[in-house]
């Protein structure tokens, strides 16, 4: 049995169980842990099954527990003191390089973010699929920015701020998507497309409506009805996007279905890592933080 640990938003939940649709395909016997990060011991917005029309096998605390070697019984906590933790934990090495070993488990509980297309390539069609979105439910409000999306040479711009200004992340991820790159990836679809307009998604909406005075960018504000479910809907509906170094703003541009796509996004996109493989036939040009292209 490999076990994948899930963890983190919406967009780290959907590349977990893109892995498991991928697991599942080369027949590998796989579950998804999911009630060690959410419910009323951790996070609450474990979200798959709500906004989108998918089921996955559920993993068992036997399982877990026999896995991760984390039984609460006497016998099995004095073992584990005495011998050391004996679990069968895959650790992922890097969260945007493509590591093929996962392919040749049979038996481990999976932990990492899984943030490359070159997992699920061979079952694009059916990940598809399974993040349909439905906006016939979503408000009015929703339905005029999906107008005005679909009416125009739409460009999403997904600018995340949030935990992102934290110092503490700084290490991670700052200086990558500054705003010299925003302004340059800007620079570049207004060159390419001279009608061009921005549609500015953020988790900012008080500083998003100052930068939204700039006459070709519409800042687009659902509030909380509908939530991150809109923002992802209504980016996949531009038929252009400029991403963050966001798992959240990569799904949005991956799932745009227009032909001809263009996608920006960083020239990095951690500080801690040189991997490429997140933007594995998903960008067209590259800008680096002082808004320079590099591809």
């Amino acid at each position: 049995m490999l076990m994948l640990q899930m963890t983190g938003g919406m967009g780290n939940q959907m590349f977990v169980y893109a892995l498991y649709r991928a697991l599942a395909y080369a027949g590998k016997q796989v579950c998804i842990e999911d009630f060690t990060h959410y419910g009323d011991i951790g996070r609450t917005d474990n979200c798959l099954e709500e906004v989108f029309p998918l089921t996955y096998a559920k993993a068992e605390k036997k399982e877990y527990n026999r896995l991760t070697d984390s039984s609460l019984f006497l016998l099995d906590r004095m073992r584990r003191k005495v011998f050391g933790r004996k679990g069968r934990v895959y650790q992922e090495k890097d969260a945007i390089t493509f590591e093929k070993e996962i392919f040749d488990g049979e038996d481990a509980y999976c932990i990492g973010y899984w943030q490359s297309f070159r997992y699920f390539e061979r079952v694009e069609e059916q990940i598809r699929r399974d993040f349909s979105f439905d906006l016939a439910q979503l408000s009015g409000k929703v339905q005029v920015y999906k107008g005005q999306i679909e009416n125009t040479c739409s460009v999403s711009l997904h600018i995340r701020r949030g935990d992102y200004l934290n110092e503490k992340f700084a290490a991670i991820y700052g200086g990558v998507c500054t705003e010299s790159y925003y302004e340059g990836a800007m620079d570049y679809f207004r060159e390419q497309f001279p009608d061009c307009r921005f549609f500015l998604f953020t988790d900012d909406a008080a500083w998003g409506r100052d930068y939204a005075k700039k006459g070709d960018i519409t800042l687009v504000d659902c509030g909380d009805m509908d939530g991150a479910y809109a923002d992802m809907a209504l980016m996949s509906l531009c038929r252009h996007n400029i991403i963050a170094n966001s798992s959240f703003s990569w799904w949005g541009a991956w799932l745009n279905k227009n032909p001809q796509k263009q996608v920006a996004a960083p020239k990095r996109w951690l500080n801690t890592s040189a991997g490429e493989d997140i933007f594995y036939k998903l960008c067209n040009v590259r800008i680096d933080a002082n808004g320079r292209r590099v591809q």
